[in-house]
């Protein structure tokens, strides 16, 4: 067995000197924060197939709603899958307000949001008329589920691989929770929390197309700019990672 060359110099049997390093690991690995990644509305990690986290991360998975349940309460439900104290949560679209509900309940370090809004007065109006009216209620299940002209002019999709990635998701996704859901979204008030929070958000994002200017940070793209727009996405998420 060939000795480290610390040990060599220093002395140090080879045993201890190998029983330091795990010791170093460890600590170090205590003191890193845990990311925990939280998606898009009837997606899940797929969207985030060319975007590079650091190794100590969770994805979130979605749970079923229960019915009238609020996102306060579904977020508490949530946030009993978090795991390490005092993590870090980057959250795409609604994953970015489910990020918030949580960050208002439990510590967390710090927020990333990607895509999304941070308060009532950033939601576009036609959301507030599709809240009031309860519009999602009547959104059929083949818009829900299904690509389509309305989906991908939405989403700024341009090519069918970018729909087939989209569509992947929302096919296993229950069209009852996606009406939540989206209930949810219209009728969101914002919540408040002491976290500190970096939003990013893309140029031509026409889901919430009216908050661009109150984002930390912008990156080209439209409302799927996490995949469209992935390079420049993860050289903006590394200086993040630096920080952290």
């Amino acid at each position: 067995m060939v000795k480290s060359d610390r040990a060599k110099r220093k002395g140090i049997p080879h045993h201890l000197d190998t029983f330091k390093q795990k010791v170093v690991l460890h600590l170090k690995t205590r003191t890193m924060h845990h990311y925990y990644i939280l998606s898009g509305l009837g997606a899940d990690e797929r969207v985030f197939s060319r975007i590079d986290f650091p190794v100590n991360h969770t994805h979130l998975h979605w749970i079923e709603n229960k019915p009238n349940e609020t996102l306060a309460e579904y977020a508490a439900r949530l946030a009993q899958n978090i795991k390490h104290d005092n993590p870090i949560l980057i959250g795409l679209s609604f994953g970015g307000i489910m990020a918030q509900e949580i960050a208002a309940i439990t510590p967390v370090k710090q927020l990333i949001l990607i895509s999304t809004i941070k308060s009532k007065s950033e939601k576009p109006w036609f959301m507030d008329i599709a809240g009031s009216l309860h519009l999602p209620d009547y959104v059929p299940e083949s818009l829900l589920k299904r690509a389509n002209k309305l989906m991908a002019y939405a989403f700024s999709l341009v090519n069918p691989e970018e729909q087939e990635v989209l569509q992947s998701c929302f096919e296993n996704s229950s069209p009852d929770h996606l009406r939540w859901a989206m209930n949810r979204i219209a009728n969101w008030e914002g919540v408040e929390t002491n976290t500190p929070i970096f939003h990013i958000h893309s140029t031509k994002d026409r889901i919430f197309s009216s908050n661009k200017d109150e984002a930390d940070a912008q990156i080209p793209g439209g409302h799927f700019a996490v995949y469209t727009n992935s390079a420049e996405l993860n050289e903006m998420l590394q200086k993040l990672y630096d920080k952290f």
